[in-house]
């Protein structure tokens, strides 16, 4: 994360310079900017948990881009949007008779991050933005769908937000170790690094997430020496991370 800080600050000077010393002004640029975004892409855990995979994630909402400087390079955005993130694992689930199953966990959450922007004009109508801040988030509903393999029995799990799960002390990740989850934290804080391209009213872009606090207080699932390698990188409890595409509107 800090290199990836270091990479961001130095893209966000390089197109300052460009900005103030290579253009003329832009007559058309506005003050205030009035965006409609989506975002496709995937969602993990990260940090102390193994045996863990992505699985599809997508956030819809809006924000508002207002300027700061005179020639408009510095800006803010303030944003509210509504994101599905989550995790997927493979396994199986049963007592007695044991049987191959997938689990997909989806958590929805109310974010408003606040994103520090500078943007560079590289035509007409034309920009390129990079961005990057904090945002809060606020967990709506956590649940886990069950599917057994080969049948048409699935069952659904939830609000994991409210309460501890156990899938009634009968799922296992794929190394056969029992999965339960604790009760989940409903506040998030976490950070988003971005990159637009504006052309005239349309946003093409990328984004990547990160939580700075833990999931859950504790490792509920996977390889114990899986999960200590994991917490190397990003710390001993688990985190959601997100990378996605951004396709918006600007009015």
């Amino acid at each position: 994360m800090k290199n990836l800080g270091i990479v961001f600050a130095g893209l966000m000077l390089m197109a300052s310079v460009t900005e103030v010393k290579g253009q003329t002004p832009d007559a058309g640029r506005k003050e205030v900017n009035w965006q409609v975004r989506g975002e496709l892409g995937v969602s993990s855990l990260v940090g102390g948990v193994s045996n863990i995979d992505s699985r599809m994630g997508y956030a819809i909402g809006g924000k508002v881009d207002i300027a700061l400087s005179k020639n408009g390079v510095w800006r803010i955005q303030p944003g509210l949007q509504l994101a599905q993130k989550g995790w997927a694992f493979e396994g199986y689930y049963g007592n007695e008779q044991i049987m191959a199953a997938d689990y997909r966990t989806r958590l929805s959450y109310l974010d408003l991050p606040v994103q520090m922007a500078v943007r560079g004009r590289l035509g007409d109508g034309i920009y390129l933005t990079f961005r990057t801040g904090p945002y809060i988030a606020f967990g709506l509903n956590a649940k886990t769908k069950l599917s057994i393999r080969d049948t048409d029995c699935t069952e659904t799990f939830g609000n994991h937000f409210s309460e501890a799960c156990d899938f009634w002390e009968a799922a296992y990740d794929k190394e056969n170790r029992r999965v339960a989850y604790p009760k989940l934290n409903r506040w998030e804080l976490g950070w988003t690094n971005g990159i637009d391209l504006t052309v005239g009213h349309f946003i093409i872009g990328g984004n990547a997430g990160i939580d700075l606090t833990p999931v859950c207080d504790g490792n509920f699932m996977g390889n114990p020496i899986g999960n200590v390698l994991s917490s190397i990188f990003f710390g001993s409890h688990p985190k959601n991370f997100t990378l996605s595409l951004t396709l918006g509107y600007q009015l």
